[in-house]
């Protein structure tokens, strides 16, 4: 018999049952054992604070070329003529995609930049429709706003960290809030209810902030004309939410993630890996994403497993 060959919730409770088959005296050096796993995780509590105040320490060193980026980006400074340096082999099978006529279709798309244009213009908007969890946030009607994105960065407290997003001056922000903030409390310690699935801090509560939109210009509401039952009644003019990128800001409260309803945890998961993503990897990566030098495959996963479906049920249907 061996376990890893079943199901994972079946290989626990096979585990589980063989545990408690045992004879007293053993179950008892299995507690033992198991306490010493405890005084295990308690170093790696203590190891992986101190990985978290490292990357403090380091992220803020980066803060000067974050600046230079942030110039860049914004067309405050014009780089000298850059010779590159590294390594980038050609790839056979991005030039076969690069010479289909589906791409080609596809590169048609894309906005035409005047050759007089400053700094590198949609960056950040680039940035985010290039990793799949963050565009499936962004609804065509917040682009222009995006556009206005100059910078992202991060802030670190001992138990929490920032990301502060800049805009430049636009008609949809009223001046108060052209630097919009997301903050992401952590817990360093294991939880006191299930200490051995402790793997490293864990988010377990996020704030938004208030965003103060100019008259007219919230991207999270739409205006809806609704018509009177009695025929020849004028329209009515209803305000009505719409899903944006900036509901990102607004976050469902749950103080206690262990009593939120099952639809209000699927949505603080996702927004805990956003926050992630953008600390760990989007941030101090961003040039990467927007050149394409890391993109993530949830599309080619998603192929995949339509494809095997589709597999699947083709020769199901041979079958019958």
């Amino acid at each position: 018999m061996n376990p890893s060959d079943l199901p994972s919730n079946s290989r626990r409770a096979f585990l589980q049952h063989m545990v408690a088959s045992l004879p007293n005296a053993v179950q008892n050096r299995v507690m033992a054992l198991k306490h010493n796993q405890l005084q295990q995780i308690k170093i790696s509590e203590q190891f992986f604070r101190e990985v978290y105040e490292l990357e403090k320490r380091f992220y803020g060193q980066s803060c000067t070329l974050f600046d230079a980026r942030r110039d860049i980006v914004a067309g405050n400074v014009e780089p000298p003529n850059i010779d590159r340096y590294w390594n980038e082999e050609r790839d056979e099978l991005l030039e076969e995609i690069k010479a289909t006529d589906d791409f080609r279709q596809l590169t048609e798309q894309l906005p035409q930049l005047p050759s007089d244009a400053p700094g590198v213009p949609r960056f950040w908007l680039t940035v985010f429709r290039n990793v799949a969890l963050i565009s499936d946030l962004v609804q065509e009607h917040d682009e222009p706003l995006l556009e206005c994105l100059m910078d992202v960065r991060i802030s670190y407290e001992p138990d929490s960290y920032t990301i502060h997003f800049q805009f430049q001056p636009n008609e949809h922000l009223h001046t108060s809030s052209l630097l919009l903030t997301k903050k992401y409390i952590l817990r360093h310690e294991a939880d006191k209810d299930f200490p051995f699935m402790f793997e490293g801090p864990e988010i377990v509560r996020c704030e938004g902030c208030h965003i103060h939109w100019r008259d007219g210009y919230n991207l999270t509401l739409q205006t809806v004309r609704q018509k009177r039952a009695r025929k020849g009644a004028r329209h009515l003019a209803k305000v009505m939410p719409r899903e944006s990128f900036f509901r990102f800001f607004s976050p469902p409260q749950a103080m206690d993630l262990s009593l939120a309803d099952e639809k209000t945890k699927m949505v603080l998961g996702a927004d805990f890996e956003v926050g992630y993503l953008l600390r760990t990897q989007i941030v101090p990566k961003a040039i990467l994403f927007y050149t394409g030098d890391i993109v993530d495959n949830v599309n080619d996963e998603l192929a995949t497993a339509d494809n095997t479906s589709a597999s699947i049920s083709s020769g199901s249907d041979e079958a019958t």
